[in-house]
């Protein structure tokens, strides 16, 4: 390509697609604080309530491994997300430079799918389409293997009247990781019609990872939480962040924050008006300490 790297950063830059000097916040546009702190909380929930870390987290030996793995795979995401921007941003400058090479009718989410096909020699198209492969099946595969333990474990093994050994939960788990394969393999051909894969990712994560988020915050740093009150807020959560993805325009990157906000703070508050118990203070943040967790 001409001018190489710099040369992709300056046209990128003159094509209005990067805007690091951005910093004025927006409800109906990317800027970096907005982008800073939605992506802050939403790699909070990733990283602290996800099924799919959490239970790579508990294989760890200690507490200190835990922190230490946190920290490395948060470098390398930050890594692998720049690299992966920029190479969103090297294709719109190779397409703008060469409209030739596009074939008429390529939407914005087949460009990297018809640039590894059409444009990339024989052989390193194949062992990019080979990582991709293995990329989606090692993501896919956790995922399933995660909503199947928490299926098995917290919801049929407690409403089972008759005690099994461990062999036959094996057994009912594989059954399940089986439907949730065929499940997930079916919704494939429902999420190729979607036109912007990274707003519908933000839609539903807004609409149920900050609840989830709101839920373990709301436990672990305060007492007089309960989940009536979490429970009330997260419909009303719910309704507030699907009337602003229907009737208004402002950008996805703000459902998250939405969700998450009202789940948190009417979640509190609506817990005051029910006089419960409050919670041992070892199973907050403050009373880690006792639990030896440091150690």
């Amino acid at each position: 390509m001409e001018g190489g790297i710099g040369g992709i950063l300056v046209f990128g830059s003159q094509a209005g697609r990067v805007q690091l000097a951005n910093w004025t916040p927006s409800l109906y546009e990317l800027s970096a604080p907005v982008i800073l702190v939605s992506y802050f909380f939403q790699y909070m929930q990733d990283y602290g309530t996800d099924q799919v870390t959490v239970q790579r987290l508990l294989a760890v030996k200690t507490f200190r491994g835990m922190v230490k793995s946190v920290f490395f795979n948060s470098f390398i995401d930050f890594f692998i997300i720049v690299l992966l921007t920029f190479i969103g941003l090297a294709l719109f400058v190779y397409f703008q430079q060469h409209p030739e090479a596009l074939a008429p009718g390529i939407e914005r989410n087949q460009i990297l799918p018809f640039y590894i096909m059409a444009v990339l020699p024989q052989g390193v198209s194949g062992l990019v389409i080979t990582g991709i492969f293995a990329a989606a099946m090692s993501s896919m595969d956790s995922g399933i293997n995660s909503v199947t333990t928490v299926v098995v474990n917290d919801f049929i093994k407690p409403l089972r009247k008759q005690k099994r050994d461990d062999r036959s939960d094996v057994r009912l788990a594989r059954k399940v990781t089986l439907v949730l394969g065929t499940f997930a393999t079916l919704v494939s051909f429902v999420v190729a019609y979607i036109e912007d894969i990274l707003q519908a990712s933000q839609t539903f994560l807004g609409l149920f990872s900050g609840p989830v988020l709101a839920l373990f915050l709301l436990g672990i740093l305060t007492r007089r939480a309960n989940f009536r009150g979490w429970l009330i807020a997260t419909v009303l959560a719910l309704s507030i962040t699907l009337w602003v993805q229907i009737f208004t325009e402002v950008h996805w990157v703000w459902y998250f924050l939405i969700s998450f906000t009202v789940s948190t703070s009417g979640g509190f508050l609506f817990s005051l008006l029910f006089e419960e118990e409050r919670a041992d203070r070892k199973l907050t943040l403050w009373g880690r300490s006792e639990l030896g967790l440091l150690e």
